[in-house]
C-alpha cells in the first residue's frame, strides 16, 4: 500500500497543476501561468510578423501563409463559406492548443491542456460559438425547433446530445494530454533519471500535434453541424 501511495504521490507531483503564486487571494497554477505566457507570445509574434509583411515573403512569412491557407482550406471543406470568416477563431485554437501540447518538452514546463480548466474553457467557447452561429444562420425559432426533429419526442435526447458535445470535446483533449504525462511520470518513477527521448517525443510531440488537429477539426465540425 505504501508503494502505491508513493507512486500516486509522484504522479500527482509531476502531472497535477500546482499553485505558484496568488493574485488578490486567488491562486494561480503553473498551467495557467504557462497559458498566459503562450497567449502573450502569440500576440507578440502576430504583431511582429504582420508589421514586416513583404510582397516577396521570406521563409517565415511563407510558412505562416501556408499554415493559414491550410486552415482556410480545411475549414472551407467542412464549413463552406466559413474559411476566412472563422480563420481568426479556428487559427487561434489550433495555434494555442498546438503550442500548449508541445510545451511539455521544455524542462519544468507543464502542458496547459493537461489542466481540465483549460480544455473545458475551450470546449465551452466552441460550444457557444457554434450555437450562436447556428442561431444566426437559421434564426432563433427555427434553430430551437430543429431540436424537435424529426419527431417531437426526440427533443430531450437532442438537447442532451448537444450539451454533451463540450464535455466530450474538452475531456478528450484533457484525457490524452494528461494521460501522456501520467505515463511519463510512471516511467520516471520506475526508472529514475532515465526517460528515453523517443518516448517523450511520442507523447509530447506526435500525440500533441494529433490531438491539436483533432480538437480543431471537431470545432469546425460542431460549427458546421449547428448551421446545417
Amino acid at each position: 500500500m505504501n508503494y502505491i501511495h508513493f507512486a500516486t504521490f509522484d504522479i500527482q507531483a509531476e502531472s497535477g497543476a500546482q499553485p505558484i503564486f496568488e493574485i488578490f487571494g486567488w491562486p494561480v497554477n503553473d498551467t495557467i501561468f504557462i497559458g498566459w505566457i503562450i497567449s502573450l507570445g502569440l500576440v507578440l509574434f502576430s504583431i511582429v510578423v504582420t508589421r514586416n509583411l513583404a510582397l516577396r515573403p521570406g521563409r517565415l512569412q511563407n510558412a505562416i501563409e501556408l499554415l493559414l491557407e491550410y486552415i482556410i482550406d480545411t475549414t472551407e471543406g467542412l464549413l463552406p463559406g466559413g474559411g476566412k470568416k472563422f480563420l481568426p477563431f479556428i487559427g487561434t485554437i489550433a495555434l494555442y492548443i498546438g503550442i500548449s501540447n508541445l510545451v511539455g518538452v521544455l524542462p519544468l514546463a507543464k502542458n496547459p491542456t493537461a489542466d481540465l480548466n483549460t480544455t473545458v474553457a475551450f470546449g465551452l467557447t466552441v460550444f457557444l460559438v457554434s450555437q450562436g452561429y447556428g442561431m444566426q444562420q437559421k434564426g432563433l425559432w427555427r434553430y430551437i425547433k430543429g431540436f424537435a426533429e424529426p419527431v417531437f419526442f426526440l427533443l430531450p435526447i437532442n438537447i442532451i446530445g448537444e450539451l454533451a458535445k463540450p464535455i466530450s470535446h474538452s475531456f478528450r483533449l484533457f484525457g490524452n494530454i494528461f494521460g501522456g504525462s501520467v505515463i511519463i511520470a510512471l516511467a520516471a518513477f520506475f526508472v529514475p533519471g532515465f526517460i528515453p527521448v523517443p518516448f517523450m517525443a511520442w507523447f509530447d510531440i506526435f500525440i500533441g500535434l494529433v490531438q491539436a488537429l483533432i480538437f480543431t477539426m471537431l470545432a469546425i465540425a460542431y460549427i458546421s453541424v449547428a448551421s446545417e
